[in-house]
């Protein structure tokens, strides 16, 4: 990805400086010839300009950040010095222009001073400023940093769900095989097409919820796939789900995953594995999943498993202080409830 570059001076020094001599020029051409306007304010301009330059390329890294505070202090008052001498010499009167008479004249020593004191400002200024932008830089490269640190979480946590996926996937296929079960054939083609969703389009930070729901009804009905008991076992409902709504993608993947691993399917002719999944007016999803669940599952099992302790990570990295996720467990029924604020 292309580097961007960090802010030193203005986004465009040239304009700025160009700009603020035109003021200048537009000031001094109101009571004096404009070419002495010109160049008196070119003159004034170059100076600040040049304690503005000095002060921000030179003096403050070479001695202000290495807290060389005593020859900081001589650097900065030699420069005024030499600065407002050249400065002096360059507009004193009949030096380039001939004299124009003024009802009021200043005399040299007050013009020196008036002209160090400005000059001490620019330097307060550009070292204010030079302080603000190194302060932005740092805060901007520390921002870019720990994007590109949670982007490569996030990936790694993505490349986690797919193998843990493909393994509980292929237990499947491999007993309905094993079986020799007809429904092995159309739940290896239901896999094939899971594969597809996992490998090329979830590659994207978001997708679209359809897509999302169409390939939790795929893992739902290869689940169905496995007996007759599972058909009327498994219940999945959807409501507000529109086209325009995104979601970072394999989120849900393993809830449900886990509604499938603890449940008491295959013992309890009463059990039931509820899905639901609502997307209100104002955007907010709520994602529900209730199972029965074997008598040994337990709350540390099914909370701290690798599964869950995944997706915990991933939405603290997605939806940081946007969404709520509640596990609880009752007797015989484990229940997740996971809401998120705004998609």
């Amino acid at each position: 990805m292309r580097e961007k570059q960090y802010i030193h001076m203005p986004a465009n020094p040239y304009l700025f400086w160009a700009c603020y001599w035109l003021i200048w020029v537009l000031l001094l051409s109101n009571f004096q010839p404009f070419g002495k306007a010109v160049w008196a304010a070119s003159v004034n301009v170059a100076a600040q300009g040049m304690v503005a330059f000095a002060t921000t390329r030179f003096l403050i890294p070479r001695f202000l950040e290495k807290r060389k505070y005593v020859a900081y202090s001589v650097q900065v008052a030699v420069l005024l010095l030499v600065v407002t001498i050249l400065y002096m010499k360059l507009t004193e009167p009949g030096a380039l222009f001939p004299t124009v008479k003024r009802e009021i004249r200043y005399p040299r020593a007050f013009q020196f001073g008036r002209m160090y004191f400005l000059l001490f400002v620019i330097h307060m200024t550009s070292t204010a400023y030079k302080f603000a932008a190194d302060r932005f830089n740092a805060l901007h490269r520390q921002s870019e940093l720990l994007r590109k640190q949670l982007e490569t979480e996030l990936q790694v946590l993505k490349n986690q769900i797919n193998p843990h996926f493909l393994f509980n996937t292929l237990n499947n296929v491999y007993t309905l095989a094993y079986l020799k079960d007809d429904n092995a054939a159309p739940m290896i083609m239901k896999l094939s097409e899971l594969l597809r969703y996992t490998l090329y389009d979830c590659q994207a930070d978001r997708v679209k919820l359809e897509k999302e729901v169409e390939f939790l009804q795929n893992i739902i009905a290869m689940q169905r796939l496995k007996s007759d008991i599972y058909q009327k076992q498994i219940v999945f409902k959807t409501a507000g789900v529109q086209p325009d709504q995104l979601i970072a993608p394999l989120l849900l993947l393993v809830f449900v995953e886990n509604g499938f691993k603890y449940a008491d399917l295959d013992t309890n002719h009463d059990g039931y594995i509820a899905i639901s999944l609502n997307v209100d007016a104002a955007g907010t999803l709520l994602f529900e999943c209730a199972n029965t669940k074997r008598e040994r599952i337990n709350q540390e099992g099914a909370s701290k498993g690798i599964g869950l302790s995944n997706v915990r990570k991933r939405l603290e990295l997605i939806y940081p202080g946007n969404h709520e996720l509640l596990l609880s467990e009752l007797n015989d029924q484990f229940v997740v409830r996971l809401k998120i604020f705004r998609l």
